[in-house]
């Protein structure tokens, strides 16, 4: 026993020893208060500028240009009357407001505090000027724009009156073209001069030669004391073909790039770099004869869009290079928030759809007596045959639709028979596209002589009281009662938009946002970090 009670003593003077020591070595530190740890911050070093790379240059002028990436730059240097929100919302911009008085006649008021880039004022003379300019010119890409403008009247130094030949709905969408100085060209020919042009944006031109032009901020932008500004400037590379602009991007020797090729990645590869793909304007869908003999009847039209797989035909037809949409209007439009529009096959949905009309499936096949005689639902899809996507998308289809019971005969028609069916909508399906309009208005797919022969009262009577709403709550329940009708009798499916891509490297920081009316949304925020 005694040899354990000494191990336990030395054990006990050993522990007194150890804190003791700690105790004198805690006495002895100073007092430390009580507070938060001090933080570091890492600096971040940014540059302000970016380098975007154009093909095919043709002018940097707005009226003059044929290229689309050169009206996108031109949205940075240019201004318009009113401009179009991400969520195709209308915003004044060198207008303060504006106001429909009548069924042919807008009164705009513009803002005071505008200059051009080299100083001098923004005058109402500045924008009649620009309509009588642009009018005088159709090969213009905005000539559409302002061709139904009658008149322009000035009535006092910030106030303008325009008068139409016709009403056009959704005419605020029209003013979206850029502004010029009628003081820099009153006496120029435009088409003939080489100069560099002023703008009201937030960037002017300062440098204009055969391979580059260069951007910096405009001192005289209104709004620039305001703006928490990354990007001060820019360079813009000019290339002679679309492939150059392509190894640019992958030697790093621009920063950004924007195209609608639906093949780029060929040329770039898929990795290495960020990218956002939006949905452009090319929507593709089938327009369905409401006078034919089969498809007049709602339940059939229904089952066939039911039916129909997008996603499967994205992939199999189209190389998983589109995104599927299902209504003419864009899915990030503010009047279609909240609704749900369906996109997704539902091949019992459609059964149900059929039966509960009298439809029955027998033999392979969806039939009905129909006056004395059984009908089954074969229907022939029309598809020009020079349209290769088009072709194995009608394939697809036929293929879906053949298996749920519906036979389908694609009829590959010519330029001419192709031009001829969209003239005087004589066809039973017809596979088609159109870039749609960045206006809300839907007179085209619905309206009087349209592709579908589709005729509803009800539907005629919204889109006349429609050009005349300006509250936005009731506006959004006019479209609701749209889609809920366009839903319930589809005189229409939509199938997918093409896509285009905005890629970019990997030192860029910045929110990429882009829509078909601009793809610079947040453009002074972009910056480079290294």
């Amino acid at each position: 026993m005694k040899p354990n009670f000494s191990k336990i003593m030395i054990i006990i003077i050993v522990l007194c020893i150890i804190a003791g020591v700690v105790y004198y070595l805690f006495k002895e530190q100073p007092e430390v208060e009580a507070q938060n740890p001090e933080i570091t911050y890492e600096t971040v070093n940014i540059i302000t500028n970016l380098r975007l790379g154009i093909s095919d240059f043709d002018s940097i002028h707005p009226y003059k240009t044929q290229n689309r990436e050169v009206l996108y730059l031109d949205t940075l240097i240019f201004e318009p009357l009113l401009s179009i929100s991400q969520d195709y919302h209308i915003e004044n911009c060198l207008a303060e407001e504006w106001s429909k008085i009548g069924e042919k006649s807008y009164v705009i008021k513009l803002k005071k505090d505008v200059k051009w880039s080299n100083g001098t004022e923004f005058k109402p003379e500045d924008v009649k000027f620009s309509i009588e300019t642009l009018k005088q010119d159709e090969n213009s890409v905005y000539y559409e724009n302002v061709k139904e403008i009658k008149k322009v009247e000035i009535i006092d130094d910030t106030t303008i009156r325009i008068e139409l030949d016709k009403e056009i709905p959704f005419f605020e969408y029209y003013l979206i073209f850029p502004i010029i100085s009628s003081e820099q060209y009153k006496d120029v020919d435009i088409q003939k001069s080489d100069t560099i042009p002023v703008g009201t944006g937030q960037y002017e031109i300062t440098k204009l030669e055969k391979n580059k032009i260069d951007l910096k901020e405009n001192s005289e932008w209104r709004m620039i004391e305001n703006q928490n500004s990354n990007t001060k400037t820019v360079s813009v590379q000019l290339y002679d073909t679309m492939g150059e602009v392509y190894n640019a991007f992958k030697l790093g020797s621009i920063d950004l790039l924007h195209t609608t090729n639906r093949d780029v990645e060929e040329y770039i590869g898929s990795m290495g770099y960020g990218k956002v793909q939006y949905q452009n304007r090319e929507y593709d869908y089938l327009a369905l004869n409401c006078e034919n003999t089969l498809l007049k009847y709602p339940e059939v039209r229904k089952a066939i869009s039911l039916v129909i797989d997008r996603n499967k035909i994205i992939t199999t037809a189209l190389g998983n290079k589109a995104q599927s949409a299902s209504f003419p209007l864009e899915e990030g439009n503010y009047l279609l928030q909240n609704l749900e529009i369906t996109k997704k096959a539902n091949v019992e949905s459609a059964k149900k759809t059929l039966e509960n009309a009298g439809w029955s499936y027998e033999d392979g096949f969806w039939q009905k007596e129909i006056n004395g005689r059984t009908k089954t639902i074969n229907i022939t899809l029309a598809v020009s045959k020079n349209n290769e996507a088009r072709v194995k998308v009608a394939e697809e289809i036929k293929k879906q639709l053949k298996s749920f019971g519906i036979e389908i005969s694609i009829n590959k028609i010519s330029d001419n028979q192709y031009k001829n069916y969209l003239k005087k909508h004589q066809y039973e399906m017809l596979l088609t596209g159109v870039n749609t309009s960045l206006s809300p208005d839907l007179n085209s797919f619905f309206g009087d002589d349209n592709l579908a022969n589709y005729k509803n009262e009800e539907l005629q009577t919204i889109l006349k009281d429609i050009n005349s709403i300006t509250k936005e709550e009731l506006l959004k329940e006019k479209y609701s009662r749209i889609v809920q009708i366009y839903q319930d009798e589809i005189p229409y499916i939509g199938l997918y938009r093409n896509q285009n891509l905005f890629a970019y490297n990997t030192s860029f920081r910045g929110e990429i946002t882009p829509n078909n009316y601009n793809i610079y949304y947040h453009f002074s925020e972009w910056y480079k970090q290294y």
